[in-house]
């Protein structure tokens, strides 16, 4: 399946992306990208992120051929 991937902040930085769009295998959640990302990104798993799915903040979730993934930064605000 396809997923279009995008990145805000410092993990835009780390990636040298803000968007990508990725073939990968059926039943692959956010668990499995995370470590996919760690395996290519040496400092990925020293990052503070959220992750939204179609612009849902969510923590673990199966993903569907045509979902947007958006790794983002910490929100900071007052």
């Amino acid at each position: 399946m396809e997923i279009n991937i995008k990145f805000f902040g410092k993990l835009a930085e780390l990636t040298g992306e803000n968007e990508l769009t990725l073939e990968v295998p059926d039943e692959t959640g956010i668990k499995e990208l995370e470590g996919r990302f760690t395996e290519q990104y040496a400092t990925w798993n020293l990052q503070t992120y959220l992750v939204a799915v179609n612009q849902n903040i969510t923590e673990q979730q199966a993903l569907k051929n045509g979902d947007e993934v958006a790794f983002l930064p910490p929100f900071a605000g007052g």
